[in-house]
């Protein structure tokens, strides 16, 4: 793997990445540019009681359909159940009986037309989910099936295009130029939500996980967007969810075994389907900020494992005691560090601290100390989204389960050393030498079936063979490997002896063993290599081959890797397109429903939010433990001393022998230096400690409450973090004297140096759109299903912050409160002057190397053998002087 010096790499990502507030809170793009994200509004009602359920009519008059969370809602995932259907015909096809899921804009009290619905992009794959039939027409918008089936509601079809096809139009909410088809302008394969065929088991029941997309993900939609009510109040633009029941009979009335292949063939748009749907109002969080005009701002930056709950706490957080407004940038956990001790702090986010800038013994070294204060407790998770899919020779009650999401996976560090390092045929290429003798993927490895015996009879082929991971460098990264590290059994396999061999090998295993180009990988680092130079050719396209950054690239982040895993989206662009100016692979699209299968290295929160299911990892201590509040707090009373020099901080223990730990649980902490912060700054500041350690540990879906996915903080790290809000509090701006005692204060509210991030942050709940590069930051998170987020808010509930004098008081959310406008305001000139040039240079370095990143595994082997001539020529060159 081509790695850049690591002072060099940590000089030019500390400059680059500290920069971005500064762009977040001057750029011209606004609330909804590309990327933009958008934090939650004012508390409300809890949203966590906002379930709905809704009951079909006329034939369908036993179903029952219920939405896990319709209300505070963001780009995330909602689990869609039902009960009281009739079974799907059959179990390897969707003949008859089913249902079909859309999401919709519209105004109207009783619903939204066919025209406002999203729905009809999956059919550029074909009718039905992957090997599994359906109708021609059942996932498109096509109304006109030929002079054998017309609608029993005889309505008027709409104008045809020169083909002859009547399509059912999709009108925008703005009202926008759409073009007619199955897709269009605002919604493709890549980018729709619809579930257009959905099971319904034996027992009439079924479920599915649906994404509530806002109007940065679908804008023909506009779910979201900020509104303002009658009152005044700020709002989100609210949407529908919308489920179309299929029976047994068509349009026409005729039943689906008189049709095409003996299966339904019409669109649910059609009127005779349409008329039966069941609508369920969603209610979102306005897009953009909301933050009181004039509020001083207070940038915050640092590790993405923060994201979810600080962009969750910004909107309470300025609506309320001192009105701050706290911005949020995601940045590398090193670029946190160089922050916090640059002399002008701001509040930092990170897993581990800053080295200590002086010996404790220096003059005025314990006044320029940085305070760490705990403020949030969650995990490393491998989440998953895996739908069981028979393989051939399986029995009926495995072909019986087709389709249906599967709940349980464990894995032991040497599964996931598998994963990590190409050494599944899936994971690489199945052309590759390094791997050719090993198993295809995780469904093939007895070691993972011993594990996991419910994957029996199943088959994923070309599927979970490695996992979405991050791109950024990053202390959880180097936390994961750490866990792998401390493994035998993984530590042997990374060293070349086969699973079936040596001290920990099985024989009854498949003689595995890792890819040669990781062998004896040096562990730990903080990034995921994609070591193997392997690149697939082609005789059509030498020029062109397909290399591991194609075939299985990185996610730009954690929160990017989740969404996609939800989606059943790999990110891999293997599809070659010729047309292309200049010709290249394309992104494929999601795996269809029912066959998805995609593995994601995210956080706990962020798995939540987007309805992964989290594996159940190998501890120390022998035992297979999910990452459940439960675990995390074992595993925070577990954690080692941290470094010496530094105060205050632990350090993750992956030998920890407590049988209930999760083995990759994080504490992250909120970082600052008092003495470099002015006596305003260490006030709001301070308040937003005090917020963390009270209100912001409370469970909940609404702005203000801890998202699921964290547990509540232990009442001993919140009493340190109280300690630490009074510390930032009474001693910000006491500068050390030459004598080296505490000087004179840095009073008024000039900034000293805290990243000036815009209005309630530049960051929040919504993802970035597919294909824009993922998102920095995350909002809001759903309840996902069997969370037990909530038993722990009761197991710790938030003890009242006690009256200590100096200490600020926890803002209080104020229910109901109407949100005022976007804060506005001019950007001092020297942000502007020296740092415009200093991105300009960032950014076009960045562009060639995004550019250079997948061309240098197909030329650097032609490259080497040259560059070692040159040096070898250069040395012999020295020598003769």
């Amino acid at each position: 793997m081509l790695r850049t010096p690591p002072p060099l790499r940590l000089a030019l990502g500390a400059l680059c990445l500290a920069l971005l507030p500064v762009v977040a809170a001057t750029g011209p793009l606004g609330a909804f540019g590309p990327g933009a994200q958008h934090a939650y509004a004012a508390d409300g009602p809890a949203a966590d009681g906002s379930e709905a359920t809704v009951t079909g009519s006329g034939e369908f008059a036993a179903l029952k359909v219920t939405v896990s969370q319709t209300r505070n809602l963001v780009d995330q995932v909602v689990k869609v159940s039902w009960t009281g259907g009739a079974p799907t015909v059959s179990d390897t096809a969707y003949a008859a009986n089913y249902l079909q899921i859309m999401q919709c804009w519209g105004d109207a009290a009783t619903g939204p037309t066919t025209d406002q619905c999203q729905f009809g992009g999956s059919s550029a794959l074909g009718a039905g989910a992957g090997n599994q039939a359906a109708g021609a027409y059942t996932n498109s918008r096509q109304l006109n099936y030929g002079d054998r089936l017309k609608d029993a509601e005889n309505q008027p079809l709409p104008p045809p295009t020169p083909s002859g096809i009547s399509f059912a139009p999709f009108r925008t909410v703005a009202d926008d130029p759409v073009s007619p088809g199955n897709w269009n302008e605002f919604f493709d394969v890549n980018s729709t939500n619809e579930v257009p065929y959905a099971r319904t088991n034996a027992r009439g029941t079924g479920e599915v996980w649906f994404e509530t997309q806002t109007a940065i993900e679908a804008p023909g939609l506009g779910c979201g967007a900020a509104v303002r009510d009658p009152q005044g109040a700020t709002t989100g633009r609210g949407c529908w969810l919308v489920v179309v029941p299929r029976g047994t009979a068509e349009i026409d009335g005729s039943p689906y075994t008189g049709q095409s292949g003996g299966q339904l063939q019409s669109s649910p748009l059609s009127p005779a389907n349409w008329k039966h749907r069941l609508v369920v109002p969603l209610g979102f969080e306005p897009l953009g900020s909301f933050c009181p005009i004039g509020a001083e701002e207070r940038g915050t930056l640092g590790s993405e494992m923060a994201a979810e709950a600080v962009t969750r706490w910004q909107p309470a957080l300025c609506q309320t005691g001192g009105k701050a407004i706290y911005g949020y940038a995601q940045v590398p956990d090193e670029t946190a560090r160089v922050k916090l001790l640059s002399g002008a702090p701001g509040l930092v986010f990170l897993g581990r601290p800053a080295a200590a800038s002086a010996p404790a013994s220096a003059p005025g070294a314990e006044t320029r100390t940085p305070v760490y204060a705990p403020v949030a407790l969650s995990g490393i998770t491998i989440g998953y989204f895996i739908e069981s899919q028979a393989g051939f020779g399986a029995p009926d009650e495995v072909k019986a389960r087709n389709g249906t999401r599967l709940g349980s996976l464990r894995l032991t560090p040497r599964l996931v050393a598998k994963l990590l390092t190409e050494s599944y045929k899936d994971g690489n290429s199945r052309f590759a030498e390094s791997t050719a003798k090993n198993p295809e993927n995780l469904g093939r490895d007895p070691e993972f079936i011993r594990h996991n015996p419910d994957y029996t009879g199943l088959d994923f082929g070309g599927k979970l063979g490695d996992a979405l991971v991050p791109q950024p460098l990053a202390d959880t990264t180097r936390q994961l490997w750490e866990w792998v590290a401390q493994d035998a059994a993984a530590r042997e396999f990374l060293t070349g002896v086969p699973d079936n061999a040596g001290t920990y090998g099985d024989r009854a295993y498949a003689g595995m063993a890792v890819n040669p180009h990781y062998k004896d990988l040096a562990l730990p680092v903080d990034s995921f290599p994609k070591s193997d130079p392997y690149c697939q050719p082609f005789d059509d396209r030498p020029s062109f081959p397909l290399c591991i950054q194609d075939k299985h690239p990185y996610a730009s982040d954690m929160h990017a890797a989740a969404r996609a895993a939800s989606r059943g989206d790999t990110l891999a662009r293997t599809s070659w397109d010729a047309t292309a100016t200049p010709p290249a692979y394309k992104k494929d699209p999601p795996q269809p429903a029912g066959a998805r299968a995609v593995l994601a290295v995210t956080d706990t929160a962020t798995a939540d939010r987007y309805g992964l299911v989290r594996a159940e990892l190998l501890n120390a201590a022998g035992r297979f433990v999910a990452p459940e509040p439960a675990g995390l707090i074992a595993a925070a009373g577990a954690r080692k001393a941290g470094p010496d020099g530094v105060s205050g901080v632990s350090s993750p223990d992956p030998a920890a022998k407590d049988p209930a730990a999760y083995p990759l649980t994080v504490l992250t902490y909120a970082a600052t230096v008092p003495a470099d912060l002015t006596v305003a700054e260490g006030k709001d500041y301070g308040s937003l400690l005090a917020y963390a350690a009270d209100r912001g540990q409370t469970p909940g879906v609404a702005a203000g409450t801890l998202p699921h996915g964290y547990a509540p903080l232990p009442e001993a790290l919140r009493a340190q973090t109280r300690e630490a809000a009074r510390k930032v509090t009474a001693e910000a701006g006491k500068k050390p004297a030459p004598g080296g005692s505490a000087g004179a204060e840095a009073g008024g509210a000039t900034a000293s140096g805290g990243t000036s991030a815009t209005a309630g942050g530049s960051v929040g709940g919504a993802a970035a759109a597919p294909g824009s590069g993922g998102s920095t930051a995350t909002g809001g998170s759903a309840p996902a299903p069997g969370s037990a987020a909530g038993g722990a808010a009761a197991a710790a509930a938030p003890p009242a912050a006690p009256g200590t004098s100096g200490a600020p008081a926890a803002p209080a959310a104020t229910a109901g409160q109407a949100p005022a406008a976007r804060a506005t305001g001019d950007t001092p000139r020297w942000v502007v002057g020296a740092i415009r040039h200093v991105l300009l240079i960032c950014l076009v370095v960045g562009a060639l190397a995004a550019f250079a990143g997948p061309l240098l595994p197909r030329f650097w082997s032609r490259f080497l053998p040259h560059l070692r001539a040159l040096r070898a020529g250069a040395a012999h060159r020295d020598e003769g002087r």
